[in-house]
């Protein structure tokens, strides 16, 4: 999809244009003439917004038949809103589904509503069930290929924290690093607030990106909302799916909310205006992400 002229980054090319009016009439979805909107392009995706849609193409088309299957699956399984694949072109690594409602959990100042707990357990718990999601890749990347990653980000971001929070953790990574759990399990492997949607009242409408999902250790997900909703609802989800966690679960769930911390505000510094919601939620997560110990 490329095009001799270079028009600015958020508008889509002629040919993208001729590609999106393309699948809309083709598939009674919305006009040739509809403006479509760029919405990310970056790595593998590139993704429009379109009439109320999500047009997302990837280079990986083997990774996108396996989102749709999935997609279609967990529709079935969970009364938590999550994308329904409208149109799948193997062709063209392309993916069609509607916009769910709410706004990204990103951007709200008040992040634990009541149900918040159920509703992310309903999901994690429906993705374990459906026999598609047993065939998900397993992601293998080792704690210690974690904790070298997180030193990298802090080399970068050292300068951009207080001396203070920059003690806490240099004190983190000078930490023994939690040995890399056999267990996996189907995972959305990417549940951040920005994947988390809620209505105005906080409550979940709805979770999104399902790109990423594969076989992993549970302490993943479970790390990404220890980071941005806080311990308390990360191990109420952890006890909902598998009982209590022990210790070495809760040692190996803030290991990974810490890295992915660290990985967050990393992209947030690279980009602090474009970014500026990555960027005010580490700020905002800092304290219960490195000094809560629960």
């Amino acid at each position: 999809m490329s095009d001799t002229t270079q028009p600015p980054p958020d508008e889509p090319t002629a040919a993208e244009r001729a590609i999106l009016a393309d699948i809309g009439t083709r598939h009674e979805l919305w006009s040739a003439t509809t403006t479509a909107v760029t919405l990310a392009r970056g790595g593998e995706n590139t993704s429009f917004a379109v009439a109320g849609c999500v047009v997302r193409f990837n280079e990986d088309h083997d990774a996108v038949a396996r989102e749709a299957a999935l997609l279609r699956a967990l529709a079935e399984a969970t009364p938590v809103a999550t994308p329904v694949p409208l149109v799948h072109d193997a062709r063209l690594g392309l993916l069609v589904y509607r916009m769910l409602p709410g706004e990204p959990l990103l951007v709200r100042r008040r992040r634990h509503a009541a149900g918040t707990v159920a509703a992310l357990s309903q999901v994690l718990a429906a993705l374990r069930s459906v026999p598609v999601a047993q065939h998900l890749p397993v992601d293998d990347y080792a704690n210690e290929a974690w904790h070298e990653d997180a030193q990298e980000h802090f080399r970068a971001v050292e300068s951009c924290l207080d001396p203070n929070r920059a003690a806490v953790v240099s004190s983190f990574l000078d930490a023994p690093v939690p040995p890399t759990r056999d267990r996996v399990v189907p995972q959305h492997n990417d549940l951040g607030a920005e994947h988390i949607l809620v209505d105005p009242a906080g409550t979940v409408t709805g979770v999104i990106d399902w790109t990423d999902a594969a076989r992993s250790d549970p302490a993943r997900d479970l790390g990404l909302l220890y980071r941005d909703l806080g311990s308390e609802v990360a191990l109420a989800v952890a006890e909902a799916l598998d009982g209590p966690p022990g210790a070495d679960d809760r040692t190996r769930i803030r290991f990974h909310a810490r890295c992915k911390w660290l990985e967050d505000f990393h992209f947030a510094t690279d980009e602090p205006v474009t970014r500026a919601p990555y960027l005010d939620s580490c700020h905002r997560t800092f304290a219960h992400t490195f000094e809560d110990t629960a």
